[in-house]
């Protein structure tokens, strides 16, 4: 393979800064509905936007430095897309472009869990984000050059832990720390893997780098400046040793996922943010010379570097979740959502909406029919927590009651299923073809 047929994506990045005003505040608690003025700027937060097609199909994924997305916060899903596509001058269709949202604490409460969405400064401020994403995606767009993929996993043990604590009292969260002597488990699942996927030129440059690991964004959580904490601190640690690149990180399936701290404050979300960054250059160094989508371990994940050449392959399916009232009581009006899969070459992308916890993402891999499957959560819309079948038994914060504990008994399951008929369908179809010249 020689030529631009080696060079079978076209892709470009770009990023813009979306720092709110002060008054559009950050969510101290969520029990209380209650939210607060930012103090200051510690880091800004920023809208990363990749732009990626074949020659024919184009799609744009977005990474946004908040705390997620709501349609009842932005003014209505669709509607808040349509001004991104709007904006963007019609460089991709609403349903090619996917949000994702990397969940710092310390940005915006856009969860619509307070009334903080209905004061003036947060929605002029939601009407410049539209703006603003969308000159994102516009510029990506026009950046565009032939690009070939390199993937690698590998794993990186001791940044997160599995918050949920089992003690005398109940299942409580890992911060603030429970007394010694009421604790009876700490066990937990957890996903310590990193992906990362590397969009190289012609002279091997690095022009677009995603991102994917599972772990809450709070150690600034609850403190009054803006900032877009360790997702943002590794990103721009990237990007600043890649001059010219644009770096999005994909949060994975994280619900019940904390750092060993929380709240510690800036210096810890720059410690993990720069450990972080570190292992992506280390998996980016072992993935400079293998196929694409071979793992750091050596194995194979697509069988050739042609399998990834020609359709990128977006499907999406609409998901009718069990409900509940903000009483935690059974409703029988489902939460509507959609999931969605990006698959390039043997390399596959879901993407769900909420707080998926660990167990239900890891679950997800496993069935997945794909060699590489990244879940990404916290992606086009905030259906709350998403818990597992055990913890609707053993209680906790996630469970509710509250408005972000929506979604009832049944939800894992129901979900699993969805998540593999899309996975099944984006497998089942046509095998990618060969690439024109680009």
């Amino acid at each position: 393979m020689t030529g631009e047929e080696s060079l079978p994506f076209l892709v470009g990045g770009a990023t813009t800064d979306i720092t709110p005003p002060r008054e559009a505040g950050i969510l101290m608690s969520a029990a209380q509905r209650k939210w607060a003025p930012f103090a200051g700027v510690r880091s800004p937060l920023c809208a990363r936007a990749l732009a990626l097609a074949d020659g024919g199909r184009r799609v744009a994924l977005v990474s946004l430095d908040l705390l997620g997305i709501s349609g009842k916060a932005l003014g209505g899903g669709a509607r808040f897309k349509a001004r991104i596509v709007a904006a963007a001058k019609r460089a991709v269709r609403p349903a090619d472009l996917v949000l994702t949202a990397t969940h710092t604490h310390a940005a915006p409460e856009t969860l619509g869990l307070t009334d903080l969405c209905r004061t003036r400064p947060f929605t002029r401020w939601v009407g410049d984000l539209a703006e603003r994403i969308g000159d994102a995606v516009s510029r990506a767009a026009a950046r565009m050059e032939p690009c070939r993929l390199r993937a690698v996993s590998i794993e990186a043990p001791g940044l997160a832990i599995h918050r949920r604590i089992k003690t005398t009292r109940g299942v409580v969260l890992s911060s603030p720390e429970p007394p010694p002597e009421a604790v009876l488990s700490r066990a937990g699942a957890t996903d310590p893997t990193v992906n990362v996927a590397a969009f190289t030129g012609r002279t091997g440059e690095l022009v677009a780098m995603l991102v994917n690991a599972c772990c809450h964004p709070v150690h600034e959580m609850c403190l009054p400046l803006v900032s877009s904490d360790y997702p943002g601190e590794m990103c721009s640690a990237l990007e600043r040793r890649h001059p010219g690149a644009t770096v999005l990180f994909f949060n994975g399936a994280a619900g019940n996922i904390n750092p060993p701290t929380v709240s510690g404050g800036p210096a810890d979300a720059q410690a993990h943010g720069q450990k972080l960054a570190a292992v992506v250059e280390e998996a980016f160094a072992r993935a400079g010379d293998t196929p694409v989508g071979r793992q750091a371990t050596g194995r194979s994940s697509l069988p050739e570097e042609r399998s990834a050449q020609g359709m990128i392959l977006l499907g999406r399916r609409r998901v009718l979740l069990p409900g509940r009232t903000l009483r935690g009581r059974p409703s029988k009006v489902p939460v509507r959502t959609e999931i969605a899969g990006l698959r390039l070459g043997s390399l596959l992308f879901i993407f769900i909406p909420g707080e998926l916890f660990v167990e239900i993402g890891l679950a997800i891999r496993k069935a997945s029919p794909f060699a590489t499957t990244w879940i990404v959560g916290y992606a086009e819309d905030y259906v709350g927590y998403i818990p597992t079948r055990a913890a609707f038994d053993e209680g906790g914060y996630e469970l509710g009651p509250g408005a972000w504990a929506r979604v009832g008994r049944g939800a894992e399951a129901t979900l699993l299923r969805e998540a593999r008929a899309l996975l099944r369908s984006l497998k089942a179809a046509p095998a990618p073809r060969a690439c024109g010249r680009t």
